[in-house]
């Protein structure tokens, strides 16, 4: 198994300081191998004598596994990138006296010096994929130290850094030692993700293992989720915070759900890698939920880094997607601003958008909203024909002999409008009224004094008529 950054990093440091206080013999010095160097876009091949044929075969690879781990994380480490190459396990020894005693050493990655280092005799077993693989696997180390401010923990780092492999006999292998571990209950506890002497340690077991935690991850949640969780990771007092702050979920309950979704991974499900076969379920489960902001903001992580993995197919789903979340974004704003216009009761305004809406939301075949929109056109209508009574109950005060009529419509007017909680409109109508009740009476009096003046008239004239006659 290969020893990865943080270790080597250790031991790279104490090898340091002993070179410092300790005199080196002139005999090891003339054995410490002589560094040529050969250059790529992206990196800077070192290479010894009689391995130029190596360097020229990474040399062909390297920059296009730059350009991908670069583009599938939105971020690139600095160039040149040191590709070190040791000719054989001695020599890396040789260089690395602390590593002699740890086994199993392919490559390592030390972020700090942006190194990644391969041991070539330690590979030729491997397929052409796994080589490649050997120098992904510690780009991604480094990468993942960047984003995270070298906070992401051992379990995830290596973790991660299997996942971007691409698949290869080794897969397989790693899968078949998880099997095993889950039927003997051999499982490390997700507390053993900080824990290097567990991860290290029990490499049949910490490796795969933390492979299958960051495919449930993505498998769950996204690949663009993973990816934050790096970047928030760089923040987090720890890996759990990091998480619940991320998904939402307490350590906890993910590995729980972890290991209910295991057997199904160990059962085929590994050969699903958002890598060659991304899973847009979980968007599209979004989108048809009505939650076209998260999907939008998923998609727009998910697009830029599918443009890298060559799934053509996926790719244009993603933007019919994208697509899609926009227009459901733009019907709620819709909905938002019919709302609005029913709150400061414009009712021709909310009538008009509560029209538009409901078309947005049947042309995206969404009927979560249908209800309310026609609560909401409803209420409009109901606003207009208030609007249209007080108008004509105004007009209808006009005239003196309407009166009765126009009081009765400012007072259907002012039912509705308190139907609707329009307080204002209400007033509006009650004062109509009230001024309508004022003139009647007024009137009503003018009337009275003017029957009693007209009975006082004829009563004086009936006296003088009897005064008449009684001379």
């Amino acid at each position: 198994m290969r020893i990865r950054a943080r270790l080597l990093s250790v031991i790279m440091l104490l090898l340091a300081l002993g070179m410092l206080f300790a005199p080196v013999p002139a005999l090891a010095q003339a054995s410490l191998p002589q560094w040529y160097e050969q250059r790529t876009r992206r990196f800077a091949i070192l290479y010894t004598d009689g391995n130029l044929g190596q360097a020229e075969t990474y040399a062909a690879f390297v920059d296009g596994i730059y350009d991908e781990v670069a583009s599938i994380f939105g971020q690139a480490p600095p160039i040149p990138v040191t590709l070190r190459l040791y000719p054989t396990r001695v020599a890396y020894d040789a260089a690395n006296p602390l590593a002699v005693t740890v086994p199993g050493i392919v490559a390592h990655a030390d972020f700090r010096r942006n190194e990644v280092v391969v041991i070539l005799d330690q590979t030729t077993s491997q397929t052409a994929e796994e080589v490649q693989n050997n120098v992904r696997h510690e780009l991604v180390h480094i990468v993942a130290a960047e984003i995270s401010q070298n906070r992401l923990n051992v379990g995830f780092q290596e973790g991660l850094a299997q996942y971007v492999e691409r698949p290869s006999p080794e897969l397989d292998r790693k899968v078949e030692a998880l099997r095993r571990a889950m039927q003997q209950d051999a499982l490390l506890a997700w507390s053993a993700l900080d824990d290097r002497e567990q991860i290290y340690g029990s490499p049949q077991i910490g490796y795969p293992q933390t492979l299958s935690i960051v495919a449930f991850l993505v498998e769950r949640y996204t690949f663009a989720r993973f990816r934050e969780f790096l970047t928030v990771s760089a923040s987090s007092s720890g890996y759990r915070s990091a998480l619940e702050r991320v998904y939402g979920v307490p350590p906890a309950e993910l590995e729980r759900l972890w290991r209910e979704w295991l057997p199904s991974y160990i059962d085929g499900g590994y050969r699903q890698n958002a890598l060659s076969a991304y899973d847009l379920a979980p968007i599209e489960a979004l989108v048809a939920a009505g939650r076209y902001a998260d999907a939008r903001r998923e998609l727009e992580l998910a697009i830029p880094w599918l443009r890298t993995t060559r799934q053509d197919e996926v790719l244009a789903r993603a933007r019919q997607l994208l697509e899609r979340s926009e227009a459901g974004l733009y019907a709620d704003d819709l909905a938002r601003q019919t709302r609005a216009a029913l709150e400061r009761a414009d009712y021709p305004a909310a009538a008009d958008l509560a029209l538009r809406a409901s078309a947005a939301y049947v042309a995206l075949g969404d009927s979560t909203r249908t209800e309310a929109l026609a609560a909401y056109a409803a209420m409009a209508e109901r606003g207009k024909r208030a609007m249209a009574t007080l108008d004509r109950a105004t007009a209808l005060a006009a005239d003196w002999r309407t009166y009765i009529e126009a009081r009765a419509a400012a007072d259907s007017a002012a039912v509705e409008f308190l139907s609707l909680g329009n307080q204002d409109g209400a007033a509006r109508a009650l004062a109509l009224r009230a001024e309508l009740d004022r003139v009647q009476s007024l009137a009503g009096a003018v009337l009275l004094l003017t029957g009693l003046a007209g009975i006082a008239v004829g009563f004086v004239r009936r006296l003088a008529v009897r005064e008449a006659e009684a001379w």
